[in-house]
């Protein structure tokens, strides 16, 4: 939905908050873009360009090398996998358990649905920096069973699954499905699954594209757990190997381009799900 309307905009206070809007737009813009547009350019220049002090966009002399060195010297290809099953691995597990809890608690509703929603809300408002620790100590010896998943995709997939604000979400978006809707399918004879599967979840689109949006930058964009659970260096995933780069005096070449190449699936999720996103967002009531 436009910020205006084309009839408020004939008014003249329309007008007046039009063009104080592309002021705004025209100042914010240049310099939220500025910096990354450098950071690309980075990518092609030489150290010594790069630390000049006034910037430049466009390389004196491109330097086309900096990408295969950096990819060869910090293996990122590897890295980059090791992000992807984690990503899409949480996703898969995550929506697969958050579905089925949110509907029993939308709209099978057990006995002590409250409470156990009310406890999902309650593990929202630690930290992960609280539960760093004893997570650490639990996959060291998983369950008393002896087995450690340290260093293991299965300790982080399972510590990322564990996130009781897409529950919190989705179980707000199915208790506001029309009643009548799901009735109906139920009188017809379809049992809780196939209403789950042949109604809801084709009603959910928006919100669950926000829900694997969020899953995806929030996995994406981990740092501490993969610092604690993978401590091998051939299980890092993208920010472990940046931060490693930077701690071990990488060039500033270097540095663009793991920026630029970590910044890269980001932009194709919004990309990909764009549509999705805005819908989603004015459905859910979610304010970024």
């Amino acid at each position: 939905m436009a910020a205006l309307q084309p009839v408020e905009r004939k008014s003249r206070r329309g007008k007046i908050t039009y063009a104080v809007i592309l002021t705004i737009l025209a100042i914010g813009i240049p310099l939220q873009v500025f910096p990354y547009l450098w950071m690309v350019s980075g990518v092609f220049k030489n150290n010594r360009e790069i630390m000049r002090a006034v910037p430049s966009l466009i390389p004196a002399t491109p330097v086309f090398d900096n990408i295969p060195k950096a990819f060869a010297k910090y293996n990122l290809l590897a890295n980059f996998a090791n992000t992807m099953i984690l990503c899409f691995g949480t996703i898969l597990i995550q929506c697969t358990i958050s579905i089925l809890a949110a509907y029993a608690l939308a709209n099978l509703k057990p006995r002590g649905s409250k409470y156990v929603l009310l406890f999902f809300i309650g593990t929202m408002m630690i930290n992960e920096q609280a539960i760093a620790i004893p997570s650490y100590l639990m996959f060291q010896n998983f369950l008393g069973s002896g087995v450690s998943l340290i260093n293991s995709f299965w300790s982080l997939l399972l510590a990322f699954s564990a996130w009781g604000w897409v529950i919190f979400l989705l179980r707000g978006f199915f208790t506001g499905l029309p009643s009548d809707l799901l009735e109906s399918a139920r009188i017809d004879g379809a049992g809780a699954l196939t209403v789950l599967t042949s109604i809801v979840l084709p009603l959910s689109k928006p919100v669950l594209a926000v829900v694997i949006l969020n899953t995806f930058m929030a996995v994406y964009n981990q740092f501490l757990f993969p610092l604690i659970l993978l401590p091998e260096s051939d299980k890092w995933t993208i920010m472990i190997r940046i931060y490693a780069a930077q701690r071990g005096s990488a060039s500033w070449n270097d540095s663009m381009v793991l920026l630029t190449f970590s910044t890269i699936p980001v932009l194709i999720a919004y990309l990909l799900a764009q549509k999705n996103i805005v819908q989603g967002i004015s459905m859910t009531g979610l304010k970024g």
